[in-house]
């Protein structure tokens, strides 16, 4: 049997509201420069019409992938980072991935267009 197309629809509407609550409140640890998509492993949450880059749900856990701030030690990231996520979604695994650091004299990357 399939999901309900209405099911279907709620899954995804809170699916997406926790991805996106995950990535504001990452996007303040002041120890991430950024949110990563990933390269190979790509680390999205994937909704209609659009996905939420640096953060993937699944059913009781949250995999968040950041660019660092340079000269931060990467436990302080994790510990940053799941302190923000974890009353977010209680009893969750959060599991953090730094896939870069940001030196001192790079820029942030542009936005994507949309």
């Amino acid at each position: 049997m399939s999901t309900p197309p209405t099911t279907a629809v709620a899954e995804a509407r809170s699916e997406g509201a926790t991805a996106d609550a995950v990535a504001a409140a990452v996007a303040d640890c002041p120890a991430v420069a950024s949110l990563h998509g990933g390269g190979l492993l790509r680390t999205a949450t994937y909704l209609p019409g659009r996905l939420v880059e640096g953060v993937h749900v699944a059913d009781d856990r949250v995999r968040v992938s950041v660019v660092a701030v340079h000269g931060v030690p990467v436990a302080l990231v994790a510990t940053q980072v799941r302190e923000a996520v974890g009353p977010l979604v209680p009893g969750w695994a959060v599991d953090v991935h730094v896939a870069d650091v940001r030196l001192p004299a790079e820029s942030a990357p542009a936005s994507p267009s949309t």
